[in-house]
């Protein structure tokens, strides 16, 4: 822990020391504004720790899933169940705990109920993508406890510029003969805007150092359609949606072939009232269904498992000025009703269940004095949970989380920034910890819960310093811990069950006993990163790039490591970075992760070396033509993800080249 907190520590020093331009310096230009919270602003001027990963390092990063786009930035892992399932993990904390959004509303799909199961998600859909922690995540609702990626795109299309704009990509990789292609057209003229989108692709199995990966294949598609009218007192627009995909599940060594095809319709509406009322700035409404499913396929037997999920929510939140201290606020309602069913050998795990919720927060932001400002957040939730077990028949369990937040932003010079946030957070539990009553294929396990667990409670500090300098130069270091009382964990008992479910003492059976319990636990760590101009060259700079995270997760009382918590990271890079190219190439070292659970096997390291460049073929007054070359673990080596179920015998895919070109106008 001291050498990964000293290396946390040196990327701000390296930042703060380096990133002065010299004299007559080129100036580069990059504005980013932060959308996850409810009071925009830069990332600056956050309490929460906030990331953003842009469209070019989502057309150069490749992977079918949000957690593959994400899987680098600091604190941040995916579970890289297989191609087509691949979730982000933030922190050590997993589907339970971190919403997926899509625009602020929920991705509606079953990725919180098994790992193999995808997020109906496209990551070239979207423009850009936001990973939040902190007071921010109670916008979000209790099943956001542990963070919210909210992946950002203009198919209800309020803030698109006049005219006509459009962009066309296509691309492939080495590895696994991937292949993409898309598009995205936008229009807007005498008040109406309209919004059209789609991707398409694919790709065979990957194959690692030591061979193929056998089927971990994977193809899909998505469309969007959208339209709005907007005008000067605000803006009204709805859009469709929608999303399939059909991907390989890796299995161990002579087990049984299977594959998920998931589909998804999504139907989004959206308004927006700019100064209603006096005092109020704007009050924006957003409301979403879906309707998912997706059958689990074995090769020679067919169907045996689908997933159903019709899913509403909605929002509608005030944004109000400020007078004497308090500078702004936010104060809104959501609310939630979902409908879950699993059908054939789904059955056996989980009956069908209902959860519905309603709640109401707020938000307000005080500038004490110029360079201090403080900001509270309140969410008072109500949460229902239906469900049954064949052992103790129906169930209606109700729930209050009620989390509160304090954070405050010390800014001694414009560009540099220190944050201090407290907080109490609750969680209600889900309904498979409260309902699961048999086999979960995918992780191998024979899964008990308990209908009698009550709320899960944490108990919060962060710590954070961000520096924003010239030409594009930052730094950010957050250190964070978190004590939970009743964390809901599954332990394994050391029993198991055979495939007719029958109990089996000792683990001779064909899944593992694991039951869901409450216990107290204790997560901290830092994550850390800075990107360092250095040296002026022609129209850029030449500088590197820093990157650092780390997470410690015990149960108390001695009771042992947290199943599946990342280990210990950092990484760096030589950028140029200028008007027509950037290119890096970098490494990203995974140390041995030894603090395992009960049942958990340790991970060897492994270093990742990869490289990229993106130039501008053609360049315009808006827009022009990329092309972006990729590679990815260029020295091929043998590496695991310690947070993925699979990891004993899936390995992380080998060298891969990836060729992109990109048009827009």
């Amino acid at each position: 822990m001291k050498i990964a907190f000293s290396s946390a520590a040196a990327l701000l020093c390296a930042s703060s020391a380096f990133a002065q331009p010299p004299a007559n310096p080129p100036v580069l230009t990059e504005e980013i504004h932060i959308t996850a919270s409810p009071l925009l602003g830069d990332a600056i001027d956050q309490t929460q720790s906030v990331a953003e990963v842009s469209r070019e390092t989502l057309m150069s990063s490749g992977g079918f899933g949000l957690g593959d786009v994400l899987k680098n930035v600091p604190g941040v892992t995916s579970s890289s169940f297989s191609p087509g399932a691949a979730r982000p993990v933030i922190r050590g904390f997993d589907a339970s705990r971190v919403r997926v959004t899509e625009n602020g509303i929920g991705s509606h799909d079953a990725s919180d109920i098994s790992g193999d199961h995808g997020v109906p998600i496209d990551p070239l859909s979207a423009i850009e993508v936001e990973v939040l922690r902190g007071p921010g995540t109670l916008r979000y609702g209790s099943q956001a406890i542990g963070g919210v990626v909210n992946a950002i795109n203009n198919r209800i299309p309020f803030d698109i510029a006049e005219g006509t704009s459009g962009e066309f990509f296509a691309g492939g990789a080495t590895n696994a003969t991937e292949r993409m292609t898309g598009g995205v057209v936008d229009y807007r003229g005498a008040g109406f805007a309209f919004h059209a989108d789609g991707v398409i692709r694919g790709s065979d199995d990957f194959d690692t150092p030591r061979g193929p990966q056998e089927n971990t294949w994977a193809n899909g598609e998505a469309f969007a359609l959208g339209g709005a009218y907007v005008g000067d007192q605000g803006a009204g627009g709805g859009s469709f949606t929608h999303f399939a995909s059909r991907y390989g599940i890796a299995s161990e060594p002579g087990g049984e072939v299977s594959k998920i095809n998931l589909k998804q319709d999504n139907y989004a509406g959206a308004a927006r009232l700019n100064a209603p009322l006096p005092g109020i700035k704007n009050i924006n409404g957003r409301i979403g269904y879906s309707d998912y499913s997706h059958d689990e396929i074995v090769a020679g037997e067919g169907i045996l498992a689908t997933f159903n999920n019709k899913e509403w929510e909605g929002r509608v939140e005030a944004l109000h000025g400020g007078f004497g201290l308090l500078e702004s606020g936010a104060i809104g309602a959501q609310w939630s009703d979902r409908d879950f069913e699993a059908l054939g050998e789904g059955a056996d795990f989980l009956l069908p269940t209902k959860t519905q919720s309603f709640a109401g927060y707020a938000f307000e932001r005080f500038q004490l004095r110029q360079d201090l400002m403080l900001e509270g957040a309140l969410r008072v939730e109500s949460a229902n949970v239906k469900g049954a077990t064949n052992a103790g028949g129906a169930f209606d369990r109700d729930f209050m989380p009620t989390s509160i937040a304090l954070g405050v932003v010390f800014s001694p010079i414009d560009s540099l920034s220190l944050s201090l946030n407290l907080s109490q957070t609750e969680r209600a539990p889900n309904a498979v910890e409260l309902f699961a009553q048999g086999p979960h294929e995918a992780s191998g396990t024979f899964e008990i819960g308990s209908p009698t667990l009550g709320k899960e409670r944490a108990r919060s500090v962060e710590a954070g310093i961000h520096y924003d300098g010239a030409n594009r130069a930052h730094a950010s270091l957050g250190l964070f811990s978190s004590a939970f009382h009743g964390f809901v964990a599954g332990v394994l008992t050391g029993n198991s069950y055979d495939e007719e479910g029958n109990f089996v003492l000792g683990d001779a059976g064909d899944f593992a006993e694991l039951h869901y319990i409450q216990r107290n636990a204790d997560f901290s760590g830092f994550e850390a990163e800075a990107h360092v101009p250095l040296y002026p060259v022609g129209n850029g700079y030449f500088g590197v790039d820093l990157k650092t995270d780390y997470v410690r997760a015990k149960f108390g009382e001695g009771g042992g490591n947290v199943p599946r918590i990342p280990p210990f990271r950092f990484g760096g890079a030589l950028f140029f970075e200028g008007e027509r190219l950037r290119a890096e190439i970098g490494f990203l070292r995974t140390e041995t992760q030894d603090d395992v659970a009960a049942g958990e096997t340790p991970t060897d390291g492994c270093t990742m070396v990869d490289a990229s460049a993106t130039y501008r073929l053609i360049a315009q007054s808006k827009g022009g033509l990329d092309m972006t070359l990729a590679a990815t673990n260029l020295t091929d080596a043998v590496g695991r993800n310690h947070v993925s179920f699979t990891k004993d015998y899936v390995l992380l895919p080998g060298r891969n080249v990836r060729l992109m070109l990109r048009y827009s106008y």
